[in-house]
């Protein structure tokens, strides 16, 4: 099936509609379908941003590498599978330099009200965060967007002591990592006051706990974004949960519209009448289509 057998079924449902009012909703369908969500990834270098975007969607799509910064200008790539796609924005590192600081603090502002979310990446084995929280607490809490769409990620959690005892055979860490990793965490929480949105510890390299930073990337994200976003991931990482979220955000995207046409659009009430009548319905065949669209 294809994005017109999805479409054609949805329409099927909208006959008891004048025309016009039924291709409002068509449109809005359509344009929740094709909407491009745009994700924002930052960090200090060498915290392992393009390694973390490689594990998580279907194909690598950034220059990973050991030496130096890999990412010292905004990328701005664009994810395409099938007919969906999104774009990833690749954010340089913070703590380079003072002046390097200095020009990313315009850029981080200036790019915040365009991001559906940011991945802000830690990396797991660092003693502490100084330049991360300056920038936080300096440009991301006191801009209008504040912290709402932060995700902070520990990554490279493999490194943390004793690293040694990383269980490779199982990939997972060691009860002792496990322990230290939770204290990682909880010290984070501290130095960013306790951000709004969990902190996820995860191993780009490893694809250890992936499919939860992913759940976690859905669950953030706002409605009209993540279908687009949960079909670039990579099959691996998806959840039922992450999917499930997905489709309901699909279907409540639907009722709202309809609910602003009920709210906002003059309709005579008979028509009036039979929209919402319509709505449940409506709403119940766009989610079972959503394969269709995001599958």
């Amino acid at each position: 099936m294809d994005d017109k057998s999805g479409i054609e079924i949805v329409r099927s449902y909208l006959d008891v509609l004048p025309k016009s009012l039924s291709d409002k909703i068509i449109d809005k369908l359509k344009h929740t379908i094709n909407y491009e969500p745009v994700i924002g990834v930052m960090g200090k270098t060498g915290a392992g941003k393009s390694s973390l975007c490689n594990a998580i969607f279907r194909s690598n799509i950034c220059e990973v590498s050991d030496i130096g910064a890999c990412t010292r200008e905004v990328k701005r790539m664009k994810l395409t599978f099938g007919k969906r796609s999104l774009i990833l924005i690749d954010i340089p590192g913070v703590g380079e330099s003072k002046e390097r600081d200095e020009e990313y603090k315009t850029l981080y502002r200036s790019l915040l009200p365009e991001l559906d979310i940011v991945l802000w990446v830690l990396k797991g084995d660092d003693r502490a965060f100084a330049s991360d929280e300056y920038f936080y607490h300096h440009v991301i809490k006191t801009s209008q967007e504040g912290d709402e769409k932060i995700v902070f990620v520990l990554n490279q959690i493999d490194k943390i002591e004793p690293y040694r005892e990383w269980d490779t055979a199982n990939n997972r860490p060691s009860p002792l990592q496990r322990q230290h990793i939770k204290e990682k965490q909880a010290y984070v929480e501290k130095c960013f006051h306790y951000p709004r949105n969990q902190i996820v510890a995860v191993s780009a390299n490893d694809k250890y706990n992936i499919d939860l930073l992913v759940e976690e990337i859905i669950r953030c994200l706002p409605k009209h974004a993540k279908s687009n976003v949960i079909a670039q991931v990579d099959p691996k990482n998806r959840t039922d949960r992450a999917v499930e979220e997905s489709i309901e955000a699909f279907g409540e995207g639907v009722s709202d519209f309809i609910d602003n046409l009920l709210d906002v659009v003059f309709l005579p009430s008979p028509v009036k009448t039979a929209l919402k009548a319509t709505k449940g319905v409506v709403v119940s065949a766009a989610k079972k289509v959503w394969g269709f669209f995001f599958g």
